[in-house]
């Protein structure tokens, strides 16, 4: 009966401590469980921060984009309403007065308003959105001048600046910058970026 006694207490110690081991290894693998899942949320959030990060780059890009087609004079000629013919109006208004000269102003205001990046982009300017989300840009005019007369040729057409013994200054092309705000709203999160390019034109 002792030998039966103590091969059952032995028997019960090594399940006891089978008992023990396995619970052990059950906390260790829920905490590392745990820990993944946490892990593979941040990296959920940080691809989609990244993705809206993109999103607002390609948005600015393209109100830069926007801003090289319209201020080309002879696209500016048949400019619809709504910004792209303010951007030909803020652009005629610019040259007629050079003491307006190095100072931006919104091309969504249509008048001679002064650039304050941000702000809700005009109709026009509001780019189609999946459900959600929603994104656009405000642009901002600065008339840099005249390109200096340096080494330099703008082609031999009508209109373009060709150098010359004693070329006059007034005959150098007219230079811009444009910067391009970008938004990107979904849900509570607003993602903002913003580009700026300097452009060009032939003498009006």
């Amino acid at each position: 009966m002792q030998g039966t006694d103590a091969r059952y207490r032995r028997a019960s110690e090594a399940g006891g401590i089978t008992i023990i081991v396995a619970l052990m290894l059950l906390i260790l693998l829920t905490t590392a469980a745990v820990g993944m899942s946490r892990n593979a949320l941040r990296d959920i959030v940080t691809v989609g921060f990244g993705r809206q990060g993109a999103m607002a780059r390609s948005v600015a890009d393209s109100g830069l984009e926007w801003s090289i087609h319209w201020i080309d004079l002879e696209n500016g000629k048949v400019a619809p309403e709504g910004s792209a013919r303010n951007l030909r109006n803020l652009k005629a208004a610019l040259l007629l007065d050079p003491t307006l000269a190095g100072v931006a102003k919104a091309v969504r205001a249509g008048s001679l308003t002064n650039y304050a990046p941000g702000g809700t982009p005009p109709t026009d300017l509001a780019l189609s959105s999946a459900a959600g989300t929603t994104q656009g840009y405000t642009l901002g005019l600065t008339c840099m001048g005249k390109l200096p007369i340096v080494l330099m040729s703008q082609g031999a057409s009508t209109g373009t600046f060709r150098p010359a013994a004693g070329g006059l200054q007034q005959l150098a092309p007219d230079l811009w910058a444009v910067r391009s705000d970008a938004q990107v709203t979904q849900g509570p999160v607003t993602f903002v970026h913003a580009r700026e390019l300097w452009i060009s034109t032939p003498i009006q």
